[in-house]
């Protein structure tokens, strides 16, 4: 399993980038676990990017914990797109804005 944290704030398609390069080797077949409890904020092209990344790298499942509502919502609307929604699975929804 690879673990992913966000911070407070997350915006572009870049700092998306940036965040799925750090992680160790090939997403090929992982469990992507995403720490989104400390999220308060987060555009839609950063969460468009980070699924494209994850799930279109080949991750087994994306799995997102604790997201405000608002940045569910994209991450689930770019899964969709992606045809890959059955491989996101959102947990621990916040009732806080997401928004920039």
């Amino acid at each position: 399993m690879v673990t992913l944290v966000l911070p407070s704030l997350v915006a572009g398609r870049d700092l998306a980038d940036e965040f799925v390069d750090r992680l160790a080797g090939t997403l090929a077949g992982e469990v992507v676990t995403v720490d989104a409890r400390r999220l308060t904020r987060g555009t839609p092209s950063f969460a468009a990017r980070l699924v494209e990344r994850v799930l279109g790298g080949g991750a087994q499942q994306m799995v997102v914990q604790g997201p405000p509502a608002l940045f569910a919502g994209y991450l689930e609307k770019a899964a969709g797109e992606l045809g890959g929604t059955a491989r996101l699975d959102v947990r621990g929804v916040a009732d806080q804005p997401a928004a920039l």
